[in-house]
């Protein structure tokens, strides 16, 4: 089935809403349209969409640290909700990703292997989240297909 990667656009907002609401049970409208409300803010969303148009896959990033050494990718959700295409959703979200880590020039990638516990969480991760669990790859690294991440279900 043929995808399509890039960042997260005015006109999606809604839908990707509709998965994050599964992802997140408990997040509500307002706080979603808050962390999408500018361009800038939507470019930190990768989703991955269907011939269709339906979002399959979607994952969050930010850039955590300080100097050429210490600057590293934040990645506290990253899911794919195609259960016949899971590895080719999750490829693709995972090349977006350390594209976004190159760009920014950073050496490190870490996808937290837990989904936050609640919305507070997500939007200030960089100072609170999680650094005791997770994955870590370098920006050369393949697409991790085969990691403890697994499919959302609807």
């Amino acid at each position: 089935m043929g995808y399509r990667i890039g960042t997260l656009n005015a006109r999606d907002v809604l839908r990707a809403y509709a998965l994050i609401e599964r992802i997140m049970p408990g997040v509500d409208l307002e706080q979603w349209m808050a962390l999408t409300a500018t361009t800038l803010l939507c470019r930190c969303w990768f989703v991955v969409k269907d011939t269709e148009g339906y979002i399959r896959g979607i994952s969050h990033v930010a850039v955590r640290g300080e100097g050429d050494l210490r600057r590293q990718v934040e990645v506290p959700l990253f899911a794919s909700v195609s259960l016949v295409d899971n590895r080719e959703v999750l490829g693709l979200l995972f090349s977006a990703v350390r594209s976004f880590a190159i760009r920014e020039k950073c050496r490190t990638i870490h996808i937290w292997t837990a989904v936050p516990p609640d919305w507070s969480v997500l939007t200030g991760f960089i100072e609170h989240g999680p650094w005791d669990h997770g994955l870590i790859y370098g920006v050369e690294s393949e697409a991790p297909l085969d990691h403890p991440i697994r499919p959302v279900k609807m």
